[in-house]
């Protein structure tokens, strides 16, 4: 029994002595990083108020206080990403007020929850095409951020990313975003966020809409400079056709010439015919009178010379 005894206690501290050396080593390569590394193969560096991330990957994720370069926090104005950066981890700029300007490199695709939470000292940023995502509060309380130029595609926006940050956030305007989408997240933010492409111009306008509806309902309380031209242009063509109708009207008037002077002589015989009509009567029976007073004479006389022969 003791023997048994006596050989899983050697086994156990064998087991324990290989344990330890494994642990051992873990902490020493975490503690091999925080002097001048920020991720796997990824190095810091502070000079003159800029601080350089240099390497490729991800940075590490940090608690709120922890980030290795605490010290200089006061005298952080400028931060360059330089290589292939693609993630900025949580916590790592959190309520860095004297920070001014980012330089977030060309291969950023992620910044990290609460990254530059309360940063007063921005004022606008350039994320590039590669970005996709807006961390959780990752810009929260950034009240002097008003401007966001996105370069690339529509990205993600995670909880409450932009909360108390009021600005404008620019889209290319070669590749514009969906208008939906647009809609959909300018009523998320509640209008505390807008939606313009590069060049100014805003895809989506929520009140125009109404605007234009309201304005041609409107058009009718002010359509006296709308009826006016109309009603001009009216009053030309009306006056120009009383032109022909007079000139109509003449030719009317000239053919009545020639009815009437043809009428007046119509009416004339007609006159003349009554008038006869009356006293033709009349002299006919005076020359049928003539006629025969003088038959009657001629025979009386032809009957005298006759007798006178006779005898």
């Amino acid at each position: 029994m003791k023997r048994r005894m006596i050989l899983y206690i050697l086994a156990l501290s064998i087991l324990a002595s290989l344990a330890l050396p494994a642990a051992a080593t873990e902490v020493a390569t975490e503690v091999v990083r925080e002097p001048g590394y920020c991720g796997e193969d990824m190095t810091w560096s502070f000079e003159d108020g800029t601080l350089t991330i240099a390497g490729a990957g991800e940075m590490d994720d940090y608690e709120d206080g922890t980030e290795p370069w605490r010290a200089h926090k006061g005298e952080i104005t400028r931060l360059v990403l330089n290589g292939g950066v693609t993630y900025i981890g949580a916590y790592a700029f959190k309520d860095y007020d004297a920070l001014e300007a980012v330089d977030f490199g060309q291969d950023l695709y992620e910044i990290g929850p609460f990254a530059f939470s309360s940063c007063d000292g921005l004022t606008a940023i350039t994320l590039p095409a590669s970005f996709k995502i807006f961390g959780e509060r990752s810009f929260q309380s950034c009240k002097n951020l008003t401007i966001f130029h996105c370069e690339g595609k529509f990205p993600s926006f995670r909880d409450s990313c932009l909360w108390d940050t009021y600005g404008t956030i620019y889209y290319p305007a070669d590749r514009p975003w969906k208008v939906d989408t647009i809609a959909k997240l300018e009523e998320a933010f509640k209008g505390r966020i807008e939606f313009l492409a590069s060049d100014g111009t805003d895809h989506y306008i929520p009140t125009e809409p109404t605007e234009e509806v309201t304005e041609p309902e409107t058009v009718p309380e002010t359509t006296v400079p709308e009826t006016e031209p109309e009603t001009e242009p009216v009053t030309e063509p009306t006056e120009i056709a009383t032109e022909p109708v007079v000139q109509t009207e003449a030719p009317t008037e000239a053919p009545m010439e020639p009815e009437t002077q043809a009428t007046e002589p119509a009416t004339e015989p007609v006159e003349k015919e009554e008038r006869y009509t009356g006293g033709g009567i009349f002299f006919g029976l005076i020359i049928i009178m003539v006629v025969l007073t003088l038959v009657l004479t001629g025979a009386l006389i032809f009957k005298g010379k006759k007798g006178r022969y006779s005898r």
